[in-house]
């Protein structure tokens, strides 16, 4: 999953969030340098990364794409997941889309100090440039992974994928709606195990949704 999906699903807990943007940089061992609340946030994104990754409905999406993208397809499906997740994001939060990304900025400006330089360079121009915005369009998520193409080593052209999106979409929203209320569970489930008490946080946000 990308960004938006990781924010929504940290459940307006501060520290997870800022855990689970960690999650795009801390690798092996080192989450462990982080308090335990900030860790369970680390933690949490590699485990949503690797429940998405292995699930049939997810490999179904990335299929569409792997013939003409290869091992690209599974980051477009990312991107694509979080524009019909913003697409429908009533069926997940009624929180206007507009304050939750104003509020998920605001909390990486202020928690930006325990970034390591490489995060907060990456944080600077998600903001800088809106990402979450783009997500809500098409020709946003065709910007996107222009720029991902971009910023690879290898030649991917990504941005091309947008013509499989415009002929498969409706599947895809459809297989993204069947998949991730089961990813949703599963978190509620991890970050409870990780931290018994954030189960009244969860409880809160599932009560207002």
């Amino acid at each position: 999953m990308n960004i938006v999906a990781h924010q929504l699903l940290s459940y307006n807990i501060p520290d997870i969030q800022v855990g689970n943007a960690l999650g795009e940089v801390v690798r092996g061992k080192d989450y462990q340098d982080y308090p335990q609340t900030i860790a369970a946030g680390i933690l949490l994104h590699r485990n949503i990364d690797t429940f998405t990754d292995a699930h049939p409905i997810v490999k179904t999406t990335t299929s569409i794409f792997h013939a003409a993208y290869g091992k690209f397809a599974p980051i477009i499906t990312d991107v694509i997941y979080d524009y019909f997740l913003i697409k429908n994001w009533h069926l997940f939060c009624k929180e206007d889309f507009v304050d939750f990304k104003n509020y998920c900025y605001d909390l990486m400006k202020k928690r930006e100090v325990i970034f390591p330089s490489k995060l907060k360079t990456f944080i600077s121009y998600l903001i800088e440039d809106d990402w979450f915005e783009k997500y809500r369009t098409y020709e946003g998520i065709e910007w996107t992974l222009s720029k991902l193409s971009q910023k690879s080593k290898f030649h991917s052209n990504m941005g091309d994928s947008l013509k499989e999106v415009y002929i498969y979409g409706k599947n895809i929203e459809n297989q993204f709606l069947s998949f991730f209320p089961q990813l949703k569970n599963f978190c509620e489930k991890f970050i409870v195990e990780q931290v018994p008490e954030y189960q009244k946080y969860i409880d809160s946000f599932n009560s207002k949704n």
